[in-house]
């Protein structure tokens, strides 16, 4: 009888033993959703406050999101990416470190690492990240990558360097209207005037409207000597530019040419 009650005993010590790690195990997951949630939320907040332009209270809520999860790669990203346009470069850096330790492979932090060398005039660090960036093949987005790497290229005067790094960026995306401009002024860089025209028109097929690109068109064909084909495009300045300063010197030019 005694073993029996014995048996008993310890039948209802383990299941109690077992009822009470599930409610432990319940609560555990639980909290760990509960925070996931307020990471999440506090992550989202300080994300839309900085697109809003607030970066100090936006920084504010990323750093509160990493104190509750510090190994997360987005968020030490995030912060990284503020600290930098706030200008706070040394610290900027740290975090950039910080999530491409957790993340090695994180292309889109490692092309900001290198906007952040380039603010800092670091060229061949720049160009280290911005390659790293471009080579990783699950990059959807490897012509900014390209497009600052030309930057970097230009920087140093390696401006052969640079057209061919904006003709990869152009090449991945056909519509980068700010590569066109940046490849224009590297060739023209180089003298060659003629193919920064060029660049201009290839622009220009897709943004027709585009004022400032009519009117840098217009003044690299009066260096060419194309005194009528500059007209065309300084009235197409006046036309889609309205009252902007570039309109406003495009009347000028005409009328030096009449």
């Amino acid at each position: 009888m005694l073993r029996s009650m014995l048996r008993k005993h310890r039948t209802g010590y383990r299941h109690f033993l077992f009822f009470f790690l599930l409610l432990l195990l319940s609560t555990c997951a639980g909290d760990e959703a509960a925070k996931k949630k307020r990471v999440q939320a506090l992550q989202d907040l300080g994300n839309s406050l900085a697109e809003q332009g607030d970066l100090r209270r936006g920084l504010s809520k990323l750093l509160e999101a990493a104190k509750l999860d510090p190994d997360n790669p987005e968020i030490n990203h995030q912060i990284a990416v503020i600290l930098r346009n706030l200008g706070d470069y040394p610290l900027s850096l740290q975090y950039f470190q910080r999530a491409l330790k957790l993340r090695p492979r994180f292309p889109e932090a490692q092309n900001n690492l290198g906007t952040l060398y380039l603010v800092m005039q670091k060229w061949d660090q720049a160009i280290e990240s911005f390659q790293e960036a471009a080579a990783d093949l699950e990059y959807r987005t490897p012509q900014y990558a390209y497009n600052n790497l030309g930057i970097a290229y230009f920087n140093q005067g390696e401006y052969a360097k640079a057209v061919e790094s904006y003709q990869k960026a152009l090449k991945s995306a056909p519509r980068y209207r700010l590569c066109y401009i940046n490849l224009a002024w590297a060739h023209e860089a180089r003298g060659d005037l003629r193919a920064a025209a060029d660049t201009y028109k290839k622009l220009l097929a897709y943004y027709p409207g585009d004022a400032p690109a009519h009117f840098a068109l217009a003044k690299l064909l009066l260096k060419l000597g194309e005194r009528e084909q500059a007209g065309k495009e300084l009235k197409l300045v006046v036309k889609y530019g309205e009252k902007s300063s570039e309109a406003q010197e495009a009347r000028v030019l005409l009328g030096g040419l009449e």
